[in-house]
């Protein structure tokens, strides 16, 4: 038997030479069916998490995957790994839940005017760093085609804070850029 006088890696590196083709990990798919899997850093429950999935899966959408819901059944995974820490109090303004009514002014014609009023007063809330890590791979493979990160601080409770809209921000902002990675986690104002 004849023993192969050039190794196989090297071969293989010539080969990719010739062809003009690299050896590089897979790219980004552009499409496809995906599936979104998410957890927690620490493991434990989060109640963000549905709010979480679903605007994951509007940001994947529009770069062309379809959602596949349940595991096992999609090409490609979505992995979104949440953490959120608490990092000091803020001061939040308060919003008027209900609107005042003027009193009808006499001699005047119809009805009264419904104007909404803020009463100005701020209450101290949590602040929470939020960040959103999302990974794709192939479903089965180890090796992640494209990753990217966001990151955010906002009061918890506030509008601007709530689940809905925390989650809107950060999957946005970790898919900005994608297929491209963006190399640095995105901050989230």
């Amino acid at each position: 038997m004849n023993r192969c006088p050039v190794p196989i890696g090297a071969a293989a590196m010539l080969l990719a030479l010739i062809c003009g083709t690299s050896l590089s990990a897979a790219s980004p798919p552009a499409c496809g069916t995906i599936s979104i899997e998410p957890r927690t850093v620490e493991g434990k429950p989060d109640s963000s998490m549905p709010s979480l999935v679903n605007a994951a899966g509007e940001a994947l959408a529009a770069k062309g995957f379809t959602i596949l819901p349940g595991l096992g059944h999609a090409a490609y995974v979505a992995e979104l790994i949440l953490s959120r820490v608490d990092v000091g109090t803020g001061s939040a303004k308060v919003v008027a839940g209900n609107s005042a009514m003027l009193p009808n002014m006499s001699g005047s014609v119809g009805a009264g005017v419904m104007v909404p009023f803020s009463i100005g007063k701020s209450r101290l809330v949590a602040l929470q760093r939020i960040r959103l890590e999302m990974r794709i791979h192939k479903r089965g493979e180890a090796a992640i085609l494209w990753s990217g990160a966001a990151i955010t601080v906002r009061g918890a409770g506030t509008r601007k804070g709530a689940d809905e809209r925390v989650a809107s921000d950060l999957s946005e902002a970790v898919l900005r850029s994608y297929p491209a990675e963006a190399g640095d986690v995105v901050s989230v104002p």
